[in-house]
């Protein structure tokens, strides 16, 4: 099953790497973060979507695996997919690679809900929106 999507491309910076000399774990979750909304996009929850329905996926878990440094320099790529999509939850399945190396350096299983914007809590995600999760069904590395 290789559902998975390219969901971030972007190099590390000097600035992101710390005084080990390598990319510190807040840059691996901005990176995360923002691919987290090519994943939102990919199953429809486009920005208009968000601003007229004022529904988004919220995280609520993370579990990250940090498999490889990453120096300045390095050029990384995310490819994200959907390990399972609830009533109200989406689990979104990242894992980034060095674009030189091809290595899997960093993996992360994130548990998402689907997050009423006024209301502040989570709600069922409307029939279409699951449906497009589903399409981009993908299976944990190793798994």
């Amino acid at each position: 099953m290789s559902n998975f999507i390219e969901t971030f491309r972007g190099r590390v910076t000097p600035q992101e790497c710390d005084h080990l000399g390598h990319m510190n774990v807040q840059f691996y979750m901005a990176k995360v973060s923002d691919a987290a909304w090519t994943v939102m996009h990919a199953i429809g929850m486009t920005p208009d979507y968000i601003r007229t329905r004022r529904k988004a996926l919220a995280a609520v878990r993370q579990d990250v695996s940090y498999l490889r440094e990453l120096k300045a320099g390095d050029l990384v790529v995310i490819e994200s997919g959907v390990l399972e999509a609830g009533e109200t939850k989406v689990t979104i399945y990242h894992r980034m690679n060095n674009v030189e190396t091809g290595i899997l350096t960093m993996t992360a299983k994130v548990l998402t809900v689907n997050m009423d914007l006024d209301k502040r809590r989570a709600e069922p995600l409307a029939p279409e929106i699951r449906e497009r999760a589903q399409a981009y069904r993908v299976r944990e590395e190793g798994a």
